[in-house]
């Protein structure tokens, strides 16, 4: 069972409207606007498989550095190394990408990521799925 607690959400729910590029450089502000984005749909321009697509577009409001590719995998060269399953790095997975917000209590990592079942959501995985572990970059 997936391990939220209520309270934490919406304050980090509340800190995604408030949260501005100058704190770009930290993971937590690519959090917070994908956690206030939860239950969207693909955005326009997106192919089909949008989960990488919609990561960097968040990545370039949020201030970041793009990978300019709709391809999860691309995102496994991208940025800098980041500790496996740290809050607020980039699971990298062969076909999928999300960013880690916590963990789900039977050790898997909960991302939230976009196009899990078609929608921004949050989702449990095996830390043994990643092909890489990176951290958002600035320009």
């Amino acid at each position: 069972m997936i391990r939220i607690v209520l309270p934490l959400l919406l304050a980090v729910c509340a800190a995604a409207a408030i949260a501005t590029p100058a704190n770009a450089r930290d993971p937590q502000t690519v959090i917070n606007v994908m956690l206030s984005e939860l239950g969207s749909a693909r955005p326009s321009g997106c192919p089909g498989r949008w989960c990488a697509c919609y990561l960097d577009t968040v990545l370039a409001r949020a201030g970041l550095l793009p990978t300019g590719s709709n391809k999860a995998r691309d995102f496994a060269n991208y940025g800098e190394q980041a500790d496996p399953g740290a809050i607020g790095a980039i699971m990298v997975m062969s076909n999928h990408v999300g960013v880690v917000v916590g963990d789900c209590g039977n050790g898997q990592v909960q991302i939230v990521s976009g196009n899990y079942s078609n929608t921004v959501a949050l989702g449990c995985y095996s830390p043994n799925r990643a092909i890489a572990w990176r951290a958002p970059v600035t320009h």
